[in-house]
Protein backbone atom coordinates (compact mmCIF):
# COMPACT_ATOMS: atom_id res chain seq x y z
CA UNK A 1 0.00 0.00 0.00
CA UNK A 2 1.21 3.51 -0.85
CA UNK A 3 0.32 5.86 2.02
CA UNK A 4 -1.06 9.34 1.32
CA UNK A 5 1.55 10.76 3.65
CA UNK A 6 4.32 9.42 5.85
CA UNK A 7 5.35 11.92 8.51
CA UNK A 8 8.85 11.80 9.92
CA UNK A 9 8.83 11.37 13.69
CA UNK A 10 12.24 11.53 15.29
CA UNK A 11 13.57 11.79 18.81
CA UNK A 12 13.08 15.56 18.90
CA UNK A 13 9.37 15.20 18.14
CA UNK A 14 8.97 12.47 20.74
CA UNK A 15 10.76 14.56 23.35
CA UNK A 16 8.57 17.58 22.56
CA UNK A 17 5.48 15.49 23.28
CA UNK A 18 6.98 14.20 26.52
CA UNK A 19 7.85 17.74 27.60
CA UNK A 20 4.18 18.71 27.31
CA UNK A 21 2.98 15.57 29.10
CA UNK A 22 5.49 16.09 31.89
CA UNK A 23 4.43 19.73 32.28
CA UNK A 24 0.86 18.72 33.16
CA UNK A 25 -0.51 21.52 30.93
CA UNK A 26 -2.14 19.55 28.14
CA UNK A 27 -4.40 22.24 26.64
CA UNK A 28 -3.36 25.68 25.35
CA UNK A 29 -0.27 26.75 27.26
CA UNK A 30 3.14 28.05 26.15
CA UNK A 31 3.67 25.50 23.35
CA UNK A 32 0.45 26.55 21.63
CA UNK A 33 1.34 30.21 22.13
CA UNK A 34 4.73 29.57 20.54
CA UNK A 35 3.09 27.88 17.55
CA UNK A 36 0.83 30.89 17.08
CA UNK A 37 3.76 33.28 17.34
CA UNK A 38 5.86 31.36 14.79
CA UNK A 39 2.91 30.99 12.42
CA UNK A 40 2.41 34.77 12.34
CA UNK A 41 6.06 35.10 11.40
CA UNK A 42 5.98 32.66 8.49
CA UNK A 43 2.61 33.95 7.23
CA UNK A 44 3.58 37.62 7.58
CA UNK A 45 0.43 38.47 9.50
CA UNK A 46 -0.27 40.15 12.82
CA UNK A 47 -2.26 37.49 14.63
CA UNK A 48 -2.85 33.74 14.69
CA UNK A 49 -5.17 31.56 16.73
CA UNK A 50 -4.57 27.82 16.99
CA UNK A 51 -7.68 25.67 16.56
CA UNK A 52 -8.48 21.98 16.82
CA UNK A 53 -8.72 21.60 13.04
CA UNK A 54 -9.00 23.44 9.74
CA UNK A 55 -12.74 22.79 9.86
CA UNK A 56 -12.92 24.50 13.25
CA UNK A 57 -10.98 27.44 11.84
CA UNK A 58 -13.51 27.85 9.01
CA UNK A 59 -16.44 27.40 11.41
CA UNK A 60 -15.11 30.07 13.76
CA UNK A 61 -14.34 32.45 10.88
CA UNK A 62 -17.96 32.26 9.72
CA UNK A 63 -19.37 32.69 13.23
CA UNK A 64 -17.07 35.66 13.86
CA UNK A 65 -18.73 37.38 10.90
CA UNK A 66 -22.21 36.61 12.30
CA UNK A 67 -23.05 34.35 9.37
CA UNK A 68 -25.93 31.99 10.11
CA UNK A 69 -29.43 30.83 9.13
CA UNK A 70 -30.87 32.73 6.19
CA UNK A 71 -27.44 33.66 4.84
CA UNK A 72 -25.81 32.27 1.71
CA UNK A 73 -22.10 31.59 1.30
CA UNK A 74 -20.61 31.12 -2.16
CA UNK A 75 -17.99 28.41 -2.44
CA UNK A 76 -16.37 26.08 -4.92
CA UNK A 77 -18.08 22.95 -6.23
CA UNK A 78 -14.78 21.04 -6.04
CA UNK A 79 -13.29 20.76 -2.55
CA UNK A 80 -13.04 18.50 0.46
CA UNK A 81 -16.36 18.27 2.30
CA UNK A 82 -15.04 20.19 5.33
CA UNK A 83 -15.23 23.47 3.44
CA UNK A 84 -18.95 22.98 2.87
CA UNK A 85 -19.60 21.44 6.29
CA UNK A 86 -18.34 24.59 7.98
CA UNK A 87 -21.06 26.56 6.18
CA UNK A 88 -23.71 24.02 7.15
CA UNK A 89 -22.51 24.06 10.78
CA UNK A 90 -23.54 27.72 11.14
CA UNK A 91 -26.91 27.10 9.49
CA UNK A 92 -26.08 29.02 6.31
CA UNK A 93 -26.69 27.78 2.77
CA UNK A 94 -23.73 26.88 0.54
CA UNK A 95 -24.06 28.13 -3.03
CA UNK A 96 -21.79 26.31 -5.45
CA UNK A 97 -19.80 27.79 -8.31
CA UNK A 98 -18.04 25.68 -10.91
CA UNK A 99 -14.25 25.58 -11.26
CA UNK A 100 -11.71 26.70 -13.82
CA UNK A 101 -10.57 23.76 -15.94
CA UNK A 102 -6.90 24.69 -15.70
CA UNK A 103 -6.64 25.43 -11.95
CA UNK A 104 -9.50 23.39 -10.39
CA UNK A 105 -10.26 26.49 -8.29
CA UNK A 106 -13.47 28.51 -8.17
CA UNK A 107 -14.19 30.35 -11.43
CA UNK A 108 -14.55 34.09 -10.70
CA UNK A 109 -16.39 34.61 -13.99
CA UNK A 110 -19.35 32.65 -12.62
CA UNK A 111 -19.56 34.15 -9.11
CA UNK A 112 -21.68 37.22 -9.79
CA UNK A 113 -24.41 35.14 -11.44
CA UNK A 114 -25.23 33.45 -8.11
CA UNK A 115 -25.09 36.50 -5.83
CA UNK A 116 -28.43 37.28 -4.19
CA UNK A 117 -29.58 39.63 -1.40
CA UNK A 118 -28.91 36.74 0.99
CA UNK A 119 -25.26 36.35 -0.03
CA UNK A 120 -22.96 37.20 2.87
CA UNK A 121 -19.55 35.79 1.96
CA UNK A 122 -17.31 34.00 -0.50
CA UNK A 123 -15.49 31.05 1.01
CA UNK A 124 -12.79 30.33 -1.54
CA UNK A 125 -10.47 27.32 -1.49
CA UNK A 126 -6.85 27.36 -2.63
CA UNK A 127 -6.96 23.74 -3.73
CA UNK A 128 -3.73 21.71 -3.57
CA UNK A 129 -1.87 24.88 -2.63
CA UNK A 130 -2.63 26.59 -5.95
CA UNK A 131 -3.94 30.15 -5.49
CA UNK A 132 -7.36 31.29 -6.64
CA UNK A 133 -7.59 34.36 -8.85
CA UNK A 134 -7.62 36.71 -5.88
CA UNK A 135 -7.66 39.97 -7.85
CA UNK A 136 -10.92 39.03 -9.53
CA UNK A 137 -12.50 37.62 -6.36
CA UNK A 138 -11.51 40.60 -4.20
CA UNK A 139 -12.96 42.98 -6.78
CA UNK A 140 -16.26 41.07 -6.83
CA UNK A 141 -16.42 41.00 -3.03
CA UNK A 142 -15.77 44.72 -2.74
CA UNK A 143 -18.30 45.52 -5.46
CA UNK A 144 -21.07 43.59 -3.68
CA UNK A 145 -20.03 44.18 -0.06
CA UNK A 146 -19.15 40.53 0.59
CA UNK A 147 -16.70 38.95 3.01
CA UNK A 148 -13.81 36.90 1.64
CA UNK A 149 -12.73 33.95 3.77
CA UNK A 150 -9.73 31.99 2.51
CA UNK A 151 -9.68 28.22 2.97
CA UNK A 152 -5.91 27.84 2.79
CA UNK A 153 -5.90 24.47 4.53
CA UNK A 154 -3.78 23.01 1.72
CA UNK A 155 -1.82 26.17 0.98
CA UNK A 156 0.70 26.81 3.75
CA UNK A 157 3.34 29.33 2.60
CA UNK A 158 1.93 29.49 -0.94
CA UNK A 159 1.78 32.95 -2.50
CA UNK A 160 -0.31 35.01 -4.89
CA UNK A 161 1.57 37.86 -6.54
CA UNK A 162 3.97 38.07 -3.62
CA UNK A 163 1.29 37.86 -0.91
CA UNK A 164 0.91 34.88 1.41
CA UNK A 165 -2.31 32.97 0.87
CA UNK A 166 -4.56 33.45 3.86
CA UNK A 167 -3.58 37.11 4.24
CA UNK A 168 -5.59 38.55 1.33
CA UNK A 169 -9.15 37.92 2.54
CA UNK A 170 -10.71 38.95 5.83
CA UNK A 171 -9.39 35.78 7.48
CA UNK A 172 -7.20 32.86 6.44
CA UNK A 173 -7.86 29.32 7.68
CA UNK A 174 -5.30 26.51 7.79
CA UNK A 175 -5.13 22.82 8.70
CA UNK A 176 -2.30 20.89 10.34
CA UNK A 177 -3.90 17.52 9.69
CA UNK A 178 -1.52 14.66 8.88
CA UNK A 179 -1.76 14.99 5.08
CA UNK A 180 -1.02 18.74 5.05
CA UNK A 181 2.23 20.53 4.22
CA UNK A 182 2.73 21.44 7.88
CA UNK A 183 1.36 18.57 9.94
CA UNK A 184 1.00 17.72 13.61
CA UNK A 185 -1.63 14.98 13.46
CA UNK A 186 -4.59 17.32 13.85
CA UNK A 187 -5.05 21.02 14.41
CA UNK A 188 -5.53 24.23 12.51
CA UNK A 189 -5.18 27.99 12.68
CA UNK A 190 -6.88 31.27 11.81
CA UNK A 191 -4.76 34.23 10.76
CA UNK A 192 -5.60 37.90 10.26
CA UNK A 193 -4.49 41.50 10.73
CA UNK A 194 -7.71 43.00 12.11
CA UNK A 195 -7.36 42.94 15.89
CA UNK A 196 -11.07 43.44 16.55
CA UNK A 197 -12.02 40.60 14.22
CA UNK A 198 -9.38 38.30 15.68
CA UNK A 199 -10.63 39.15 19.17
CA UNK A 200 -14.06 38.01 18.03
CA UNK A 201 -12.59 34.78 16.61
CA UNK A 202 -10.87 34.06 19.91
CA UNK A 203 -14.04 34.72 21.88
CA UNK A 204 -16.09 32.43 19.62
CA UNK A 205 -13.40 29.75 19.70
CA UNK A 206 -13.13 29.79 23.49
CA UNK A 207 -16.79 29.86 24.51
CA UNK A 208 -16.96 33.57 25.25
CA UNK A 209 -13.57 33.85 26.95
CA UNK A 210 -11.61 36.99 26.08
CA UNK A 211 -8.14 36.38 24.67
CA UNK A 212 -6.87 39.08 27.05
CA UNK A 213 -7.55 36.78 29.98
CA UNK A 214 -5.26 34.27 28.38
CA UNK A 215 -2.47 36.69 27.50
CA UNK A 216 -2.25 37.75 31.13
CA UNK A 217 -1.34 34.14 31.91
CA UNK A 218 1.01 33.13 29.13
CA UNK A 219 2.12 36.32 27.45
CA UNK A 220 1.98 36.22 23.61
CA UNK A 221 -0.52 38.06 21.42
CA UNK A 222 -2.88 35.12 20.97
Amino acid sequence: MIPISKPYIGQAEKQAVMDVLDSGMLAQGPKVAKLEEKFTEVCHTQYAIATTSGTTALHVALLAHDIGPGDEVITTAFTFMASVNSILFVGATPVFVDIEADTFNINPAEIEAVITPKTKAILLVHLYGYPCNMDAIVNIAEKHGLINIEDACQAHLSEYQGKQLGTIGALGCFSFQTSKTIACGEGGAIIGDDETLMDQCYTVHNHGTSRRGRTEVIGPKY
